[in-house]
């Protein structure tokens, strides 16, 4: 048995191609050539590309997915086609068994390797892989249920479960060795979905070829249907290996490199369905397949469809409506209309006879079923969701408060931060001139309810809805919900959270551990930001190609958050701040806040952490002059036991602001958190209890400083290296001068005091009345 591997590919995707070819060298079973069908030159004689296999290139037109598997399909010589795409994975078995299964099958099957998909990048998978071995059980990624590990049985040795002197049919044998599962007879449209994905499907070549089946080559979006459907058709059964061996890489960067069915085309519905068209003529009207392949669409009509078209939640655009329908009507046309009367029922089979009968879109039918819709889902839910949908459908038509600013630090969780620093400015200087509201979580304190104009509301709640819909101003420092609509007459303010250590967003490779599609999301939600305030240049950098967010748009001034750290009272302040949280006022503070690691956790939301500080000895050598004020991430804030310390350790996680910890400590002590940006304007000494250097650096996520030679403190990978430090700390300024020094000029150049005054003066412009006081 000899394959031919079919692979189209765009121009960008020639890197994963490399990958590909590294991949398929790792085959248990060599016996195939590799058809690359791409229009860019590909010089297949340098040593990059050579393989224990035939490479050929092929050209193709036009340049669409389908014209490429076709050319491909007419120059393959193998007796199977296997389709596989560029940033796909096979695992080494995968052609063996496949083979395996095929010697004892008539060459009208269809194999099916059985497809795993996943957002991991593919080199993440492959490391995993190799480092594991283990075929049958699956990295916990792919789709809603990533984290749960995926299991499968087993391939055990025949003679485990059959005598050695037992005869044994050939298929009976292949199947206890490879294991598959057939669909066939009375199944054969079953599990139609998962049938029709070309990806990973095994075909005999000269049954193609015999019944002349080709892909589309005009829908350059949807492909697929004209040329599976038909051979689903003729094919008497599908086998799927019961393990997974093809791994579908699934894009996590929309924005950048966008699948196929990933592209922002506002033809997509009138795309798709003349894909069910064209590949519904292709069968017989009264087959089996005709029937299941037609009802599969219809459902999918009545689900999706209405909400794309609705007035108030349509993704489709209004000019393209009329080809949409047009389309639509023809598709219809080709099904009887008994068997939509038999798949649909009531208002849904009502609005699909009238685009069928005369190609019109019964609007108010269809904003009733989708209004229903969710009024159904949020009665299901015990009344949850119904303050978000009153805020779709109803509070953002509600007109705007003009003097009305909303704020949010944190998710709710904290009064802090920027929001905190501007809310306070504005108070200061424009008292009663603006309405604030802030939003709090239950239970929070301090929280600013009592101060004059000023309203709190707790997260997702109504009077959070209302506001959240009427206000003029927003003011928040993490990111805005998914389904927050952005009117066109409020202006957004993104303060952020930190000068940026690890890389963010679109450096990032590997986004699996947060939303799959958490690129795609970020960059939707930051194009409705009207600022974004940055600290330094630096970060106006980072944030240009992380954010991809223009730097025109930014407000480059400093954190407002830091102007507590260059405030002429800052002295005084300290001493009320330790008078509050009751530290003797004789005692030096040294300031411990570590980050939270990425991969520090149990399960879904039971995070662990384990203090590497030895706290014991610290008391014991420095007790009588020092005390350790903890501060760590708010994900394992509850997890930590700081009983035995006596009055060593101040445990101030959930010291709502860490900017006025900063303000009373004497050093900091740190790691990966970025939290030493802001510590260093108060130029006292920072360390770094890097103990885990080499895996966090090299393994969980990048930085986008050299640790090594950036930063203005030492790198300590021991508790002997930090009590040495602390015993000598004036040593070590003296040795860390000139680093501090260039670290301020290049981050902290613009922390004066002053951050809030410009932001306020940049963000609300003529919204500005005339200063009641004078602020500094």
């Amino acid at each position: 048995m000899f394959y031919s591997l079919i692979t189209p590919c765009l121009p960008s995707e020639l890197q994963q191609l490399h990958a590909l070819k590294e991949n398929l060298t790792l085959q248990t079973m060599q016996d195939f050539e590799w058809l690359i069908a791409c229009n860019q030159p590909i010089d297949l004689s340098q040593p990059e590309w050579q393989a224990p296999f035939p490479i050929h290139q092929i050209t193709f037109t036009p340049a669409t997915v389908g014209a490429a598997r076709n050319q491909a399909i007419q120059q393959a010589t193998g007796d199977w086609l296997l389709f596989i795409d560029s940033d796909d994975y096979l695992l080494p078995n995968a052609l063996a068994d496949a083979a395996a299964i095929a010697a004892t099958r008539s060459s009208d099957v269809l194999l099916d390797l059985n497809q795993y998909p996943t957002y991991e990048p593919h080199d993440a998978f492959v490391t995993s892989h190799a480092e594991t071995g283990v075929a049958d059980d699956m990295p916990k990624w792919g789709g809603r249920k990533r984290l749960r590990p995926k299991r499968h049985a087993l391939n055990l040795a025949t003679n485990a479960v059959l005598p050695t002197d037992t005869p044994v049919d050939p298929t009976v044998m292949t199947w206890l060795q490879h294991r598959y599962l057939e669909h066939s007879g009375d199944n054969r449209w079953a599990g139609l979905d998962r049938q029709l994905k070309v990806s990973g499907k095994i075909a005999n070549r000269k049954l193609i070829l015999a019944h002349q089946l080709k892909f589309n080559e005009t829908n350059d979006l949807y492909p697929d249907g004209p040329f599976m459907l038909p051979l689903l058709n003729v094919t008497t059964s599908t086998l799927r290996l019961s393990q997974h061996t093809y791994i579908r890489v699934k894009h996590n960067d929309p924005i950048n490199h966008p699948s196929v069915h990933q592209q922002d085309d506002p033809r997509r519905w009138a795309k798709r369905i003349q894909d069910w068209q064209t590949a519904l003529v292709t069968l017989p009207n009264d087959s089996d397949g005709f029937n299941a392949y037609a009802t599969r669409d219809l459902h999918r009509l009545h689900r999706y469809l209405y909400a794309a078209v609705a007035t108030r939640t349509g993704t489709v655009p209004a000019e393209q409506l009329p080809e949409l329908l047009h389309t639509l009507q023809a598709f219809l046309n080709v099904i009887p209309a008994s068997l939509i009367k038999q798949t649909l029922h009531g208002q849904s089979r009502r609005i699909i006879l009238a685009i069928r009968r005369d190609g019109r879109l019964p609007q108010r039918q269809v904003n009733r079923i989708v209004w229903m819709r969710e009024l159904n889902r949020i009665i299901h839910r015990h009344g949850r969701g119904s303050a978000k949908l009153a805020y779709r459908w109803w509070l953002t038509k509600l007109p705007l408060k003009p003097k009305t600013i909303l704020y949010e630090s944190f998710l709710g969780r904290n009064y802090s931060d920027s929001p905190k620093a501007i809310y306070e400015y504005m108070q200061r200087t424009y008292p009663g001139q603006f309405h604030h509201v802030w939003v709090m979580n239950k239970g929070v304190e301090p929280n600013p309810g009592k101060q004059p104009n000023t309203t709190v509301v707790k997260r997702f709640g109504w009077r959070y809805m209302y506001y959240l819909a009427t206000s003029k101003f927003q003011v928040i420092n993490m990111r805005q919900p998914k389904w927050f609509i952005k009117r066109p007459e409020t202006k957004f303010l993104s303060t952020w959270h930190g000068t940026p250590l690890k890389h963010l967003v679109f450096d990032m490779d590997n986004v699996a551990s947060a939303n799959p599609l958490y690129k795609q999301i970020f960059y939707h939600q930051s194009r409705q930001w009207d600022n974004l305030i940055a600290a330094n240049q630096f970060s106006v950098d980072v944030f240009e190609h992380a954010f991809m967010y223009p730097t025109d748009r930014m407000l480059k001034s400093g954190y407002p958050r830091n102007d507590l750290l260059n405030a002429p009272d800052k002295d005084a302040k300290a001493r009320a701040i330790k008078e509050k949280l009751g530290i003797p006022l004789d005692k030096k503070i040294i300031l411990y806040a570590p980050t939270w690691r990425d991969d520090d956790y149990y399960g879904v939301g039971d995070y662990k952490f384990t203090l590497k500080l030895d706290i014991a000895r610290l008391r014991r050598e420095l007790g009588d002059d020092y005390v350790l004020v903890l501060r760590t991430h708010y994900f394992i804030t509850e997890h930590l036991d700081t009983t035995g310390f006596g009055d060593f350790v101040y445990n101030e996680s959930s010291y709502n602001d860490i900017s006025e910890l900063y303000l009373i400590s004497d050093v900091l002590i740190t790691d990966y958190s970025s939290v030493f940006f802001d510590y260093a304007i108060l130029k006292r000494p920072i360390l770094y209890f890097v103990y885990d250097y080499e895996k966090y650096g090299s393994v969980l996520r990048g930085f986008y400083l050299n640790m090594e030679t950036d930063l203005p403190g030492p790198l300590l990978k021991t508790n002997d290296d930090v009590l040495a430090a602390l015993h000598d700390l004036p040593a070590l300024k003296r040795e860390y001068a000139d680093a501090y020094h260039k670290f301020s000029e290049r981050f902290n150049a613009w922390e004066d005091g002053h951050a809030s005054q410009r932001v306020v003066d940049a963000f609300f412009g003529d919204a500005l009345p005339a200063p009641t006081n004078k602020t500094k």
